[in-house]
């Protein structure tokens, strides 16, 4: 989160994911960071158990969320 609020803060386009068992983690952060506004693109938790190809499908659903923070800003 500090490198995401970081870079954002400079103009630089980030995308920050974590899994939803840390959304609240994250927005805490971002709060306390002085960047409310921040999105963080969740992916549905766990990973860990997961396979490859299952870690893929969770990857390929925010795709186009890391895209367009990346690319639109």
């Amino acid at each position: 989160m500090h490198d995401g609020v970081y870079f954002e803060k400079a103009g630089i386009p980030v995308a920050v994911c974590t899994t939803t068992e840390f959304a609240n983690a994250a927005r805490a952060q971002a709060d306390a960071l002085g960047l409310s506004a921040f999105n963080v693109i969740l992916v549905e938790h766990p990973i860990q158990p997961l396979t490859r190809d299952e870690v893929r499908q969770r990857a390929e659903t925010v795709f186009d969320r890391v895209v367009d923070k990346l690319t639109v800003g």
